[in-house]
């Protein structure tokens, strides 16, 4: 059964190299980047999920160490509060092995129909800068491209690192599997590469998402009520009218005193009847 499986993805790439002979462009290199893009779409909410899920447990880092430190003595209680945390923000630490586990058996299977291909004879094995996809690229080139679009994708999940061990592995990994990838036929590796730089725009995506919901304000949905309008406005009102009482003010204010030079008040009066005196 096993066989048969990588029996079909033999045949998959043989069909999708006669698709790129029936557009122009015969290549098995494009073949293998078909074959991936299909792959990706087709685990793109399993995918979606993991990178979700390693975003939000990614978040819980800072609670989930100071209940750590808090319960230390208790390890039953550390659990138990860990649990809950993770039941109140809605993350299972299991959804981002899910993904991995279902997409193993594919990656092998995959790996073993590429690393034992038969390409026929006259068969256009070539692609971009590789002479034949099914040696290893006599440049590393591709080496390299494995090697960085690892290291990129997993800077962008990982984000800020401050674990030491984390640390060590985000420059571990992508120069072991770039030493993995030296001896290998250049379409294993090609198929890496267009598998990463498609998780490194979803990922990017995840990130912007999480970006904006976290600038979201939380009473956002409260200010657009009709009730919580009613009591912007008001206070709008209110503010616009403080500088209109105090005009009303002075002007009242401006209208008193010339009231009282008009009508010839008791200080008008006190006044003028000095002035005819000094006259007298």
């Amino acid at each position: 059964m096993w066989q048969s499986f990588i029996q079909w993805f033999r045949d998959v790439l043989t069909f999708l190299y006669g698709v790129t002979e029936s557009i122009g462009f015969p290549s098995y290199g494009l073949a293998i980047i078909f074959i991936t893009i299909i792959i990706k779409v087709v685990f793109l909410p399993l995918n979606h999920k993991q990178m979700k899920s390693m975003k939000g447990m990614q978040s819980l880092q800072p609670r989930m160490k100071m209940l750590k430190e808090r319960y230390k003595d208790n390890p039953q209680v550390m659990n138990a509060k860990i649990g809950e945390l993770y039941k109140e923000q809605g993350i299972s630490p299991f959804a981002g092995c899910l993904p991995i586990i279902v997409q193993m058996p594919i990656f092998i299977a995959f790996y073993q129909a590429l690393y034992n291909f038969q390409f026929p004879a006259g068969a256009v094995t070539n692609f971009l800068w590789i002479p034949d996809i099914s040696k290893p690229d006599p440049y590393y080139i591709i080496v390299a491209f494995v090697a960085g679009t690892m290291f990129l994708q997993q800077k962008i999940s990982m984000g800020n690192v401050t674990d030491q061990t984390q640390k060590m592995m985000l420059y571990f990994m992508p120069v072991f599997m770039g030493w993995v990838t030296l001896r290998l036929p250049a379409g294993l590796p090609l198929y890496w590469t267009v598998f990463n730089t498609f998780g490194i725009f979803q990922q990017l995506y995840i990130n912007y998402k999480d970006k904006v919901k976290t600038l979201k304000p939380k009473n956002q949905e409260d200010e657009l009520k009709p009730g919580k309008e009613g009591a912007n406005g008001s206070v709008q009102e209110k503010t616009s009218r403080e500088p209109l009482n105090n005009e009303q003010v002075e002007d009242a204010s401006d209208d008193t005193g010339s009231g009282e030079d008009e009508g010839g008040t008791k200080v008008n009066g006190s006044s003028n009847s000095r002035k005819k005196r000094k006259k007298r």
